[in-house]
């Protein structure tokens, strides 16, 4: 029990903790302020709108792995200060935007801003909580973030309907400074004191040698490899579905159209159950339940899906979303679990820049192979086909998970990539 209770007795866990609940929530508040301000202030057309999540996208896709090689170079708490207090003053410029051929601009901007965000917050973890709270503070942070999926887009949707998107916006911009100011109150720990030689030896190293040393790192860990293929597998799928679950809901349910909502409202709650449940964990010994079981329930939901056709019972539509939530939210918990303690510390900027750009691009890539499936197929096939494969791919990652993962030897992998980056300080990198 003390264990349990001590992270929330660190003030700096829960300063940290309290800016990230600010910048989420004002994300998800803006996110669908922009739409309704899109549709229903511009009236803009389809193709206009279609363009918002990709520029939420690209900057992601095209700077996520600079962003990391960044983030471990640099001031990781100076940059989430700055990110967000810049990304305040371009989100107050969306208000003063007069069309969205112009907001379009701002919002890539921002976007682009704020990548270098995620791989400096998942740098400081460890500089935040003392190693064995980890995994507690990975998924209260991942509790956190699927809660505001649930609830961000229900009162930031409520706000923009009863007065403007402005507001919602003005909303998003305050979070952001608020958020820069709480993280101004935050005082790391678990630092070892570099020697100057050491400190003028990283700023020496070239750019692109850094970025290359962090996908070395991940190229020679057994477990960060396979962990990662896994992740892009599961999100693949989730994103090729994702879009389309109106698709399939509108022809199986065409009179209820507020299942759709219920369902990804559903996901969102299952997400959160299962992650405030791995709370009680201390660490994860077995990546391979975790992913392959998480790939293996949303393979389920999906296939389940598809057979929606047969037996159009809503109370099925319901339970399986609640399924692939539990595990969406297993495998969210592992991912973010994982770049934590697998990478060497001083490259855990650059690891996590390389997962989040890799799955980005599946952010674009999925809903057209999706869409491209459905054209050929029709969607309840479709969704059949995408489900079996998931299913039979979790399963052979549960199954086969001592042969993919070979947990036993991760801390020699750690170790290897530690006197990696050591021999690249030095100067002997091949």
């Amino acid at each position: 029990m003390k264990k349990n209770a001590s992270i929330w007795r660190d003030r700096n866990f829960i300063k940290f903790f309290s800016a990230n609940a600010l910048s989420d929530l004002g994300n998800w508040f803006d996110f669908v302020a922009v739409l309704i301000l899109f549709r229903y202030t511009w009236e803009a057309n389809p193709m206009l709108i279609a363009l918002i999540p990709v520029m939420y996208a690209i900057p992601s896709i095209l700077l996520g792995q600079f962003a990391g090689v960044f983030a471990d170079r640099r001031d990781k708490l100076k940059i989430l200060v700055h990110s967000d207090w810049i990304r305040a003053g371009l989100t107050l410029l969306l208000v003063f935007t007069p069309a969205p051929m112009l907001a379009l601009p701002v919002l890539l901007f921002r976007n682009t801003v704020g990548v270098v965000s995620l791989p400096a917050q998942q740098g400081l973890m460890r500089n935040i909580v003392d190693e064995d709270d980890i995994l507690k503070a990975v998924t209260i942070n991942g509790s956190l973030f699927q809660l505001v999926k649930v609830v961000g887009p229900l009162i930031g949707g409520s706000v923009a309907g009863v007065f403007s998107p402005d507001i919602s916006i003005v909303v998003n911009a305050l979070s952001f400074v608020l958020s820069g100011i709480i993280l101004t109150r935050v005082h790391l720990k678990n630092q070892v004191p570099e020697k100057k030689e050491e400190l003028e030896t990283t700023e020496q190293i070239g750019f692109f040698a850094s970025w290359k040393e962090g996908w070395s790192i991940v190229l020679k860990s057994r477990i960060l490899l396979a962990s990662i293929i896994f992740g892009i597998v599961s999100t693949l799928t989730i994103q090729m579905i994702d879009a389309q679950i109106v698709t399939l809901f509108s022809e199986v349910f065409p009179k209820r159209a507020e299942l759709t909502g219920w369902a990804i409202s559903a996901i969102g709650i299952g997400s959160l159950l299962v992650v405030l449940f791995l709370n009680r964990l201390e660490q994860i010994r077995n990546y391979g339940w975790f992913f392959g079981s998480g790939s293996l329930l949303i393979g389920l939901m999906t296939g389940g899906f598809g057979l929606l056709g047969d037996y159009s019972f809503i109370i099925l539509a319901i339970g399986l979303a609640l399924l692939g939530g539990i595990g969406n939210g297993i495998m969210f918990t592992a991912v973010n679990y994982l770049i934590q303690k697998e990478p060497p510390k001083e490259a855990i900027g650059r690891v996590s820049g390389i997962v989040d750009s890799t799955l980005s691009i599946l952010f674009i890539a999925g809903p057209l192979l999706g869409g491209m499936l459905i054209n050929q197929f029709g969607v309840l096939m479709a969704f059949k086909i995408i489900g079996i494969g998931l299913t039979v791919i979790g399963a052979a990652g549960t199954l086969f998970q001592k042969l993919i993962w070979k947990q036993k030897n991760s801390a020699v992998g750690q170790e290897q990539a530690k006197e990696d980056v050591k021999r690249h300080f030095d100067g002997t990198w091949d």
